[in-house]
């Protein structure tokens, strides 16, 4: 008994996300002798507090037992529409609730289409994902639309105390109050009943679908936030605005412990593999890779964290 209480401890998702912390780390090190500075990795994690906005929802959907792959593509329809209406002449605060009204729009007909229809998830985001990217390009083409007000350019230089940036503090905050949600509500317990087992939760009397639809539309809300975010930081919006970020998405969830097939998560695990992310993204920065050779690697990088979790949780169950 005792051996096998030690071996859980051993074995648990947190270890995987201390582990790649290290590693990264001392990667970055190696890379650039300045890479511990607390300044620079600040200033670095405003590059992608966007997606970590977008990780935090993803993971309670996950876990869920649900994926969503249109993302960053609802990301940038949501910017290129805000731009294109900008241009048209309409102000900006009205199109800020515009989009985000849009963005959960499309992450509702999303929910919809997955629980009307009961195919997977997966299937149905991946072809949902090519309609966004379709809209996105008739919108603006494939130029860049900038000439954004002054006071919109610039949101995510605001910084706490001179050092850390505001974007980063909401995003912190955001984080604690959906751990909060899944791991002390009612309604988070719900959400991972319905992952650990669909027909259980439903014959407990959970509304699955509900559940499931409001999941989606949440994590469409945060995409139109991240995407005018991205907007304000780049002072300009087009179709790939988004580039490959549900990749880096993926990647901070799973890494963060949470389960794909679902019914385990952890939005404080996701959080500290936002960190990650960006300690690598950094250093493959300073190491001067092209986007093409950051993409593989993240790539790698996932199979090998869905190997290792897919590892882990076997490991976990044999020794339950």
């Amino acid at each position: 008994m005792k051996h096998k209480l030690k071996m859980n401890r051993m074995i648990r998702p947190e270890l995987t996300v201390f582990v790649f912390m290290i590693l990264s780390l001392v990667v970055g090190v190696l890379l650039s002798p300045n890479f511990l500075d607390i300044r620079f990795l600040l200033g670095s994690t405003i590059f992608y507090c966007e997606l970590g906005l977008m990780a935090i929802p993803f993971t309670l959907l996950l876990t869920s037992g649900e994926i969503d792959l249109s993302i960053a593509a609802n990301m940038s329809l949501v910017a290129c529409l805000v731009a294109v209406l900008y241009q048209a002449g309409m102000s900006m605060p009205v199109l800020i609730v515009i989009g985000i009204a849009a963005g959960t729009l499309l992450g509702f007909f999303n929910g919809l289409l997955v629980t009307v229809t009961k195919l997977p998830s997966l299937v149905i985001t991946i072809g949902i994902m090519s309609v966004y990217q379709g809209f996105s390009q008739v919108l603006v083409g494939d130029a860049a639309i900038s000439g954004f007000p002054e006071w919109f350019i610039g949101l995510d230089q605001y910084t706490i105390l001179g050092l850390i940036p505001l974007n980063l503090i909401i995003l912190i905050v955001i984080a604690l109050i959906f751990s909060f949600l899944l791991k002390k509500t009612v309604w988070g317990r719900k959400i991972t009943a319905i992952g650990l087992n669909r027909g259980t939760a439903l014959y407990s009397g959970v509304a699955v679908e509900k559940t499931k639809v409001l999941l989606f539309t949440i994590q469409g809300t945060f995409c139109a936030i991240a995407g005018i975010m991205t907007m304000s930081r780049l002072q300009m919006a087009k179709y790939t605005i988004a580039g490959d970020g549900q990749m880096d998405v993926i990647t901070m969830v799973l890494l963060g412990g949470t389960a794909f097939a679902g019914g385990r998560g952890s939005v404080l695990g996701t959080l500290a593999a936002f960190f990650i992310i960006v300690f690598i993204r950094t250093g493959m920065r300073l190491a001067l890779l092209s986007n093409y050779a950051q993409m593989a690697i993240l790539g790698l990088l996932l199979i090998l964290v869905i190997i290792i979790s897919n590892g882990l949780e076997k490991m976990a169950k044999k020794y339950e």
